[in-house]
């Protein structure tokens, strides 16, 4: 529009109406009663001002139906006749006015105000025509007006009516946009339990085990003070990567797919943002072997990743990603991890399956002291043990997984140490079925 925007679009264009209307109401009272004119441009004036049709402004939708009411009424109680010249046309362009001024009184303001303003423009509405038949000469009969009033009360019924169905249809936005919002937050807390929660555990316990070693062990404590460094880095890397997914900031982002302020590092992909996919799996568990003390053995069976959906692969790597923070939050003894990938039968249909097992001593003691809910020391399902989590944890994911139609069991070994197996339709048939290629891959 030339630079122009869209309200001093809307406002000039009022103001051009109105001018327009002005010069002809002048050029009509020589024939017609100035009343019947100024209550005719008053009523247009109301039900075009632009401010009246923003939810911004609703505040003045009761101010302006309260003053043009009330101009309304007081002409049809003053105005005396006679009925001559144009008098018919004004008064058939207040009507049209004043209905198309119900529909924003029904529609912006709250319920109760919307209803009293509704019933003042009925009421306005339905006696405007005695305004006419009662001046006429000969003055129409009583039957007359009472069939041209209900006309009205129809028309006004009718404004009301659009105002009604408008407002559902606002409330319905609003709902809609509160559950997209909603669901928003939601993928970002899932995001930054299941991506950022695991690289600040790995800062936590590095940091810790530095503390151990300050006096026992020095140099151990410089090669620590690297690692946790890295660990920093990649917990940084996992904010950046969630705000710019929700954002839609491509722009932070150079050809090599690296975040504004991120530099290539030749000695591995520390600085590099990860996929959020099992194609990052072997990353995922390089890293933390490299930033935890647990060896990772990872069994990946041939073809085990190939063709696999977006919404599969990405599922499997958070279950990974939060069996492998629980390991660093609640199993310090353990080893070794040894995770297992395969494809694998199961209700018919063929599923990805991932094991997950470390070899942590005491179970009964360090492990079962809470449940996977994410709430601490909350209730569990019966016979189904879970880890102390600090927030959605594998409760969440196992909501996700059932939506897939799949299976997520977590639970003690009786030789020690933690199980997470999931198996995962490679043709999901939950409720939650869709193949989310649509969606950014990470």
């Amino acid at each position: 529009m030339g630079g122009l925007s869209m309200n001093s679009v809307y406002w000039g264009g009022y103001g051009v109406v109105m001018a327009t209307a002005l010069v002809a109401g002048c050029l009509a009272t020589a024939s017609t009663a100035p009343l019947l004119v100024v209550a005719a441009l008053v009523a247009v004036a109301a039900a075009m001002f632009p401010a009246l049709w923003s939810p911004r402004t609703a505040h003045w939708v009761p101010a302006i139906v309260v003053g043009t009411c009330a101009v309304s009424q007081v002409t049809t109680l003053v105005f005396q006749g006679p009925v001559a010249g144009e008098a018919e046309t004004w008064w058939l362009v207040e009507s049209v006015g004043l209905v198309v001024l119900v529909v924003p009184a029904v529609r912006r303001p709250r319920g109760r105000t919307a209803l009293a303003l509704a019933v003042l423009l009925t009421a306005t509405i339905t006696e405007l025509p005695l305004r006419m038949v009662l001046r006429v000469d000969p003055p129409a009969t009583f039957e007359q007006a009472v069939k041209l009033c209900l006309a009205w009360l129809l028309l006004a019924a009718a404004a009301n009516g659009t105002g009604c169905y408008l407002r559902v249809l606002d409330a319905r936005g609003r709902a809609a946009l509160a559950a997209e919002r909603r669901s928003q937050r939601i993928e970002l807390a899932r995001d930054l339990h299941d991506f950022a929660a695991h690289d600040v555990t790995g800062v936590v316990v590095l940091a810790q085990a530095a503390q151990v070693l300050v006096d026992q062990d020095p140099k151990r404590v410089g090669e620590l003070l690297t690692h946790i460094e890295e660990a920093g880095r990649q917990a940084l890397s996992s904010l950046d990567r969630t705000v710019h997914v929700f954002t839609g900031d491509d722009t932070a982002t150079d050809r090599h797919g690296r975040h504004a302020g991120e530099t290539a590092d030749p000695g591995g992909d520390a600085l590099r943002p990860r996929p959020r996919d099992l194609d990052g799996l072997k990353a995922l568990t390089d890293r933390f072997a490299r930033t935890g003390g647990a060896a990772v053995r990872l069994d990946l069976a041939d073809g085990a990743l190939a063709d696999l959906p977006w919404r599969v692969s990405e599922l499997g790597y958070r279950v990974v990603v939060e069996a492998l923070t629980n390991v660093r939050r609640h199993a310090p003894g353990a080893s070794e991890v040894c995770i297992a990938v395969s494809r694998a039968p199961y209700g018919g249909m063929d599923t990805l399956s991932i094991t997950v097992i470390d070899d942590a001593p005491d179970v009964g003691s360090e492990k079962n002291s809470g449940k996977d809910s994410g709430e601490p020391g909350e209730p569990g399902e019966p016979g189904e043990p879970g880890r102390l989590g600090g927030g959605t944890g594998l409760a969440d994911l196992r909501r996700r997984v059932a939506d897939m139609g799949g299976e997520l069991a977590a639970h003690p070994r009786p030789s020690g140490g933690w199980r997470v197996s999931v198996l995962l339709p490679l043709v999901a048939s939950g409720p939650g079925s869709g193949n989310g290629q649509d969606r950014p891959n990470g």
